[in-house]
């Protein structure tokens, strides 16, 4: 058991090493996210590619959409949640070892206590799972187009020179 535990920190060493390889490789093909609708023929992702990314590793499919902060706080939450998830479950079943060898209540409190945080930390972890899944594939969909729309105000004032004065207020949204 501790020699998987060192594999999978080698593994996820590795891999938020090469995070900055992938995304300089990936920043070269991937458009930009400014100046609408990508007209270059180049092209992100798809979608399908994105979310099997982020099920083989949190984030990745962030990273390959071009959105490193979100790739980096996604992996960042669900890697705490499920190292979380490990520790409860190391100390629901020490708990309940220990109950069964001494029939001691206190242990049988403390294994109570510690499932029900694993099994909290199991439904978090889902749904944080969930999200990386659902962002990557709306994001590589999403590849090429402007920030979210932010409305627009324009105003002019202005006179026919003889007296008559004309004031106009605008509201636009640009997508």
């Amino acid at each position: 058991m501790r020699r998987a535990g060192i594999r999978a920190v080698a593994v996820a060493g590795i891999l938020a090493v090469s995070f900055p390889a992938i995304s300089g490789a990936v920043g070269d093909s991937t458009p930009s996210r400014q100046g609408g609708p990508d007209t270059t023929g180049a092209s992100g992702p798809s979608g399908a590619t994105a979310m099997t990314a982020s099920a083989v590793y949190p984030g990745l499919g962030q990273l390959l959409n071009g959105t490193e902060y979100k790739a980096a706080i996604v992996c960042a939450v669900e890697t705490f949640l499920v190292a979380g998830l490990v520790v409860e479950d190391r100390r629901a079943r020490n708990s309940f070892r220990l109950y069964k060898q001494t029939s001691d209540e206190r242990y049988y409190d403390e294994y109570s206590k510690h499932f029900d945080n694993r099994q909290t930390l199991v439904w978090w972890a889902a749904i944080a799972a969930l999200y990386g899944l659902v962002d990557a594939y709306v994001d590589a969909h999403l590849v090429g187009f402007d920030d979210p729309a932010v409305p627009h105000v324009e105003s002019s004032f202005g006179g026919d020179g003889a007296g008559g004065g004309e004031f106009r207020v605008g509201l636009a949204f640009r997508f």
